[in-house]
């Protein structure tokens, strides 16, 4: 009875819920992988290595490197796009647990939310005064820090229901993506053995996102 009572506590939360569908969403990464794999390994190993990229070098590099080896503009948009949202909807789960102090007891992954929340903290009076159009355009604009894990976050703090709070969002993230997308795209069509310039911007984004990436599991956190 005490498993099964906790067990419903768990699924009526919000982060039970997002829980719930970030397995969902994961389950649902895995299938495409795997099918990428099985139709077409250059295709799988370019979709994993664009989760990759967005999980080290942000959406610019995710989205550079489906470009880079080929993948459709709309194949491309559609899976960088789900990537944020799995990506956003695990991050999110993990800062409620953190947040709620519940569950959640991974010391390492506890200063990297606590390190984001930190920073969403620092944004949340400027942006509070423009609403969903200041969530908007701070997930939207690609600069460290400014992505949807950190906008989801502020948002919360604003007291956007989740609802409200995904669709602004993943509305600037699927802009964002767009953007990129056409801009890789229109390189891509301008410019000979272009793959290697991709590889090198892929490098740099990495590279530029590494000390922001290891401060997140730093004590102290970021002060970017």
């Amino acid at each position: 009875m005490e498993n099964k009572f906790n067990l419903r506590l768990f699924c009526s939360t919000d982060a039970g819920r997002m829980s719930v569908v970030s397995v969902f969403l994961f389950v649902i990464f895995l299938v495409i992988i795997g099918y990428a794999f099985f139709s077409d390994i250059i295709l799988g190993r370019t979709l994993l290595g664009a989760f990759a990229a967005h999980a080290l070098g942000g959406r610019a590099a995710g989205v550079g490197l489906c470009i880079a080896f080929d993948v459709n503009i709309f194949i491309t948009i559609l899976y960088n796009l789900f990537l944020e949202v799995l990506i956003v909807f695990i991050s999110f789960a993990l800062f409620l647990y953190s947040f709620n102090n519940q569950y959640f007891k991974f010391r390492f992954l506890q200063k990297a939310i606590k390190n984001s929340e930190k920073n969403a903290r620092k944004y949340e009076e400027v942006i509070s005064k423009y609403g969903w159009i200041g969530i908007f355009l701070f997930v939207m604009i690609p600069l460290p820090v400014t992505g949807p894990v950190v906008g989801s976050f502020i948002a919360y703090f604003l007291c956007f229901s989740l609802t409200r709070n995904f669709l602004t969002v993943f509305s600037g993230t699927f802009f964002a993506i767009v953007l990129w997308s056409v801009f890789f795209e229109f390189l891509s069509d301008h410019m000979s053995k272009i793959q290697g310039v991709f590889a090198v911007i892929g490098i740099v984004v990495l590279v530029y996102f590494l000390k922001h990436i290891r401060s997140w599991f730093s004590k102290d956190g970021f002060d970017a």
